[in-house]
């Protein structure tokens, strides 16, 4: 770990305690899942992939064209595959509501195929 990146550091722990606590509660299972997305965070500043400007302590992480390129291809493929499944969701009728299950799956589905797509084509590299 970089002493410049302290703060980044910090702040990423903080914030990603707080999303484990939302999510899990008040459980051991928080402080894991807190330390995935903090170790997450610490791939994205350490891995390379991305320009790095240490002017900017809390978020030093910039992009360039290429990253910009496959945001936008990450961005695509999650709403592409959000609807889609959302659409076999509804289709399928699984005895409840549409909307009721199917949107908050779907809306799942697309962060994970999002974060999965920016994954594989930024580790292309």
């Amino acid at each position: 770990m970089n002493r410049q990146f302290l703060p980044y550091y910090i702040s990423r722990a903080v914030f990603s305690l707080g999303i484990s606590l939302l999510i899990l509660g008040f459980t051991w299972k928080a402080l894991v899942l807190a330390a995935v997305f903090f170790g997450l965070f610490l791939l994205y500043l350490h891995s390379g992939w991305f320009r790095i400007d240490p002017s900017q302590p809390l978020f030093p992480i910039r992009r360039d064209d290429r990253g910009r390129e496959v945001q936008r291809k990450a961005l695509v493929a999650a709403l592409v595959g959000g609807v889609a499944f959302f659409l076999l969701l509804v289709a399928i009728r699984l005895g409840v509501p549409p909307s009721s299950a199917a949107a908050p799956v779907a809306v799942s589905v697309s962060v994970i195929i999002y974060f999965a797509t920016e994954f594989v084509l930024l580790a292309r590299a």
